[in-house]
């Protein structure tokens, strides 16, 4: 995957949460759960991508909700015990990861099934204006080149409040409005 074609699946990203704003203002105004909103911006998503003959003939897929890696759970903190990195993310927050060992569940990737060497990106949504520390560690978990996960780039977006924090190498990198 080109960095040129990784820019343009998160431009298709940020237009999905347009159409979902669009398309589907009554479920923002009735606040639904997150796990609908996440559905409806998946499937504009992958509405979105599937207009590139790139994206068709790569075996990517969009899940949400997906908690497998191959046929164990997805434990995201599981290479973080060992880690010594002083720059972690998640060591310079001071994150317990203690308190979430069960497995995890990201809200919308876009991944090949069945393999860790393809996951492009991994995306938490959040439909208040409350920044959430757990999906900042989650995001910088699955970024980081130490993980079994290592996604090209993991997506922080705040329905409520128009924002999105991008995590890379499983540091933040970036705060833009949408």
């Amino acid at each position: 995957m080109t960095d040129l074609q990784l820019k343009k699946i998160i431009e298709m990203l940020f237009q999905s949460i347009e159409l979902l704003k669009e398309n589907d203002l009554y479920l923002i105004e009735h606040s639904v759960h997150e796990q609908d909103l996440s559905h409806r911006i998946a499937h504009y998503f992958e509405n979105l991508l599937n207009n590139y003959r790139w994206y068709k003939e790569l075996p990517l897929n969009v899940d949400v909700e997906y908690n497998k890696n191959f046929d164990d759970s997805k434990k995201v903190y599981l290479n973080c015990y060992n880690c010594d990195e002083t720059e972690c993310y998640i060591k310079k927050e001071n994150y317990d990861i203690n308190k979430y060992q069960s497995s995890c569940k990201p809200d919308i990737i876009l991944h090949q099934r069945g393999s860790n060497s393809n996951n492009i990106l991994v995306i938490e949504i959040k439909k208040n204006q409350t920044e959430c520390a757990e999906d900042f560690a989650k995001l910088s978990a699955f970024t980081c080149t130490k993980s079994d996960f290592k996604y090209k780039r993991g997506v922080y977006i705040n329905i409520a409040d128009s924002s999105n924090i991008i995590f890379m190498n499983g540091q933040k990198e970036a705060k833009n409005d949408l």
